[in-house]
């Protein structure tokens, strides 16, 4: 969709690699942002083994993310809190998955600043 090619992202971002796992579906990233990657939603991050890569290949972007959380909230993000409530129990799929939700959520809210 025309939208879609208005968003830029710095190539080698977590942004950039939901853009192309979009192939410019609107829809795919408004999934992501409204329900979750639950139930196979994201598309590379099915398996334990692709959240691991994932999040080795973004840890920095990640540890940025949930910087920004923070200073957002003005306190600690409960990691351990949100795993349990979410019965999660592997760090970095949790992490990868979060980011990935984040990162989707940001771009609908570019798409549509209104919302």
């Amino acid at each position: 969709m025309k939208k879609l090619n208005l968003i830029k992202a710095e190539k080698g971002t977590i942004k950039a690699e939901i853009l192309d796992d979009a192939d410019g579906e609107i829809g795919y990233i408004k999934d992501v942002a409204e329900q979750g990657c639950s139930g196979g939603n994201c598309a590379g991050l099915i398996y334990y083994t692709d959240t691991e890569a994932f999040y080795n290949k973004y840890a920095d972007e990640i540890d940025e993310i949930l910087l920004d959380m923070e200073e957002m909230s003005g306190k600690p993000y409960d990691i351990t809190g949100n795993m349990k409530r979410l019965k999660q129990s592997n760090l970095r799929n949790f992490l990868a998955l979060l980011a990935y939700e984040v990162k989707a959520q940001e771009i609908m809210q570019e798409l549509d600043p209104e919302n």
